[in-house]
């Protein structure tokens, strides 16, 4: 199949060893293939992604996490280089990335569609009506150490959860590998579109983590109990936002996907025993049944 691809965004983290280098290798490979490259060390985000069709990041997760946020208007496919740590984004490493490259471009792309999370977030007192995206999780948090956040979580419009403790975690399939498995979440494949609703140190209280539809609407209170009602909201581990009593907070699927380049070396499988030591019989072998 012929290749489609006549712009590629290249997003760099210049703070990752070699990635400066490796930038200098996939420009000069694309433009002797006359492909267009848009660099975010020359450009903005929007900028780069404005008519690519191709995105390459240079990084670990974070920068996936970053670059999935910029996808407000268009969702660009996105070939992921693992110059970080864990690479459950990232799958792609440096030494495999030309040939990723040339199989993105002779067509053979194979993309996965991740489900994203929107939040809304609005309060008169405050005057703010504000809207945040996130791949892996929106978390809403205790504001001061010692103080539990009185929290209620409404499902559609049904009570779900009236509770005290730390926080609670609001996370997609691709999210679950994350802060929600650290609370005791489950592992959730990226297929199984659904939204993971884990309660972070709940006090006294017997709310598990609960796997809802995709399609469900999450309404999240902060209950006053106290002269200030004060919580963080976070979007993936990146945006913060103070909230209080007073914001009403809306989380919902977003609009569009996250698209994925695939690594044609790895299975998702592999990837969360690799990643999360999942154990094996036979001493780590394969079992052949």
């Amino acid at each position: 199949m012929k290749s489609k691809i006549k712009t590629v965004a290249l997003f760099v983290n210049k703070q990752k060893t070699g990635a400066a280098g490796l930038s200098g290798l996939i420009r000069t490979f694309l433009e002797k293939q006359k492909i267009k490259v848009k660099s975010s060390i020359d450009f903005d985000a929007q900028s780069c992604l404005e008519n690519a069709d191709l995105a390459v990041s240079l990084g670990g997760d974070g920068t996936i996490l970053a670059l999935a946020r910029e996808m407000k208007k268009r969702s660009v496919p996105v070939l992921g280089i693992n110059l970080g740590r864990l690479g459950f984004l990232t799958e792609v490493r440096p030494s495999e990335m030309l040939q990723e490259l040339k199989a993105c471009l002779a067509g053979e792309l194979k993309i996965e569609k991740r489900m994203m999370l929107e939040c809304r977030l609005t309060s008169k007192k405050h005057q703010i009506d504000r809207r945040l995206v996130a791949l892996n999780d929106m978390v809403i948090s205790r504001e001061g150490v010692s103080r539990l956040a009185a929290i209620d979580i409404l499902v559609s419009g049904k009570t779900l959860a009236a509770f005290r403790g730390d926080g609670v975690i609001l996370a997609t399939p691709t999210g679950s590998t994350a802060y929600s498995l650290s609370a005791g979440g489950a592992v959730v494949h990226p297929e199984v579109d659904s939204i993971m609703i884990t309660p972070i140190c709940p006090h006294a209280s017997s709310m598990h983590p609960t796997i809802i539809p995709a399609n469900e609407k999450i309404a999240i209170a902060i209950r006053r109990e106290r002269r200030d009602a004060r919580a963080v909201l976070t979007a993936d581990g990146q945006e913060i936002v103070e909230v209080d009593d007073s914001f009403s907070i809306e989380v919902t699927r977003y609009k569009l996907p996250f698209r994925l380049v695939k690594s044609s070396h790895r299975n998702y499988y592999e990837t969360i025993r690799k990643h999360l030591h999942f154990s094996s019989i036979h001493h780590g072998t394969t079992p052949d049944y």
